[in-house]
């Protein structure tokens, strides 16, 4: 296991260079067309799970419209995608994504920003950490909210070598494998330590990458309470696996849990997403890659994040194989009458589009009938609970991949089953 250093520099503010600056314009002049604004949100009911025509439209619409947080060419990269989003305790938002110069591995930084107005407006672009051609990949963020290190927001992610991708880098820990980086702030995002690699104790020896987009969670209950959880999940590509990491002293040190099971029939776990449930347990949600029905895998874990066993198709949740995530908006033993487990993402088959949530009151066992909060295009998506059984806040990708947007709603109200309650 690892023991982090006490090492702290100053997040550096990234101004284009004049070669890109030059790029940028041309792009913006020739191939990015301006925003689509999206106003309110349209909420539809009751799609057919196989989505394959539209159900009627309700014209009711979210509180606020959304805000553009990072735009393609503007925020002074050609590409920014993979969104990730935190609320602190003190109520400010950080946004973090991969700021791009093309692709999945085209040279990434790992960037952010934060919002002291609930995600109406957003300060300048940070750069968290730039390695140069390496590519850095899949932002993964946890607030400490109680115990050692009250305060402090670790962040971790992956680096790819130059030129190389998930299908090319070697298993093991030597040069041409990936890396696991760990950094945290204790200003609330204001500044970052120096990134430390954590690669032996993130990652098996037999694996050659391994990480995950979306947030970590801290434990609240139950004999693992105070425990910082990070979903992620390895490689090698064809045959990935859903595990966490995990720390119990604050994130001084870290432990790997196991590799869930894949389900039989050739496909694997993905992009993960968890939350804790109202006796202790731990809710795995993940994509489902290398083929594999349009749907969810979902698991469980008794041990705090030790274990998941094997995973299970969710027939209850559409997707066309995207990023997604689950959230506990409100829990029955913080004074709310029931629990409300809400999951975000395209609920379509085909195509990342029409963004909805479903909710769930049997953590996570059924999920009640589609609410679509973003019409056309939809991809990757993080959300966040801004007050339990109120507002949500959802990050997400739109416009063809050139802007990250943030939208509040309200689940209680949108929810088709509490509108017959």
């Amino acid at each position: 296991m690892d023991v982090i250093p006490e090492v702290t520099y100053r997040a550096s503010m990234k101004t284009p260079s004049l070669a890109r600056g030059v790029l940028v314009s041309i792009l913006a002049a020739f191939v990015l067309r301006p925003p689509i604004p999206v106003s309110g949100a349209l909420i539809t009911k009751g799609m057919g799970r196989e989505c394959m025509k539209r159900a009627d439209v309700n014209q009711q619409t979210t509180s606020d419209e959304s805000t553009v947080v990072f735009e393609a060419g503007t925020d002074g990269y050609p590409h920014i995608r993979i969104p990730s989003i935190l609320k602190l305790a003190d109520g400010m938002l950080l946004a973090f994504a991969e700021a791009r110069q093309g692709g999945d591995h085209a040279k990434n930084d790992i960037v952010a920003k934060r919002s002291t107005d609930g995600g109406g407006t957003w300060g300048p672009l940070q750069v968290i950490d730039d390695q140069g051609g390496d590519s850095l990949n899949d932002p993964l963020p946890v607030e400490v909210g109680f115990g050692p290190h009250a305060g402090r927001i670790y962040l971790t992610y992956m680096s790819f070598p130059e030129g190389c991708h998930t299908d090319c880098v070697e298993a093991g820990h030597g040069s041409r494998s990936s890396r696991n980086w760990l950094t945290w702030s204790d200003d609330r995002g204001g500044s970052w330590s120096n990134p430390v690699d954590v690669t032996r104790t993130f990652r098996s020896a037999d694996t050659n990458y391994a990480g995950s987009p979306g947030v970590g969670i801290q434990l609240e209950r139950g004999p693992h309470r105070g425990r910082l959880v990070l979903p992620m999940r390895q490689g090698p590509i064809q045959s990935m696996r859903a595990y966490t990491v995990h720390s119990d002293d604050g994130g001084e040190t870290w432990h790997r849990g196991e590799a869930a099971v894949n389900p039989k029939g050739g496909f694997s776990a993905d992009e993960v997403s968890i939350l804790e449930l109202e006796d202790g347990s731990i809710l795995l949600n993940c994509r489902i890659h290398n083929g594999g029905p349009k749907r969810r895998l979902r698991g469980r874990s008794n041990d705090g994040g030790a274990s998941f066993g094997q995973l299970e198709v969710d027939e209850g949740l559409v997707s066309p194989h995207c990023m997604a995530s689950i959230v506990m908006h409100q829990a029955s033993d913080r004074g709310f009458e029931r629990s409300r487990v809400i999951y975000c993402g395209p609920w379509r088959e085909q195509g990342r589009s029409e963004g909805a949530f479903v909710s769930s009151t049997d953590a996570g066992r059924t999920w009640g009938p589609p609410t679509i909060l973003v019409p056309g295009g939809f991809a990757y998506s993080q959300m966040v609970v801004l007050e339990p059984g109120g507002e949500v806040g959802l990050f997400y990708e739109a416009d063809s991949y050139r802007t990250m947007r943030f939208l509040r709603f309200d689940p209680g109200r949108m929810d088709p089953a509490e509108s017959q309650n």
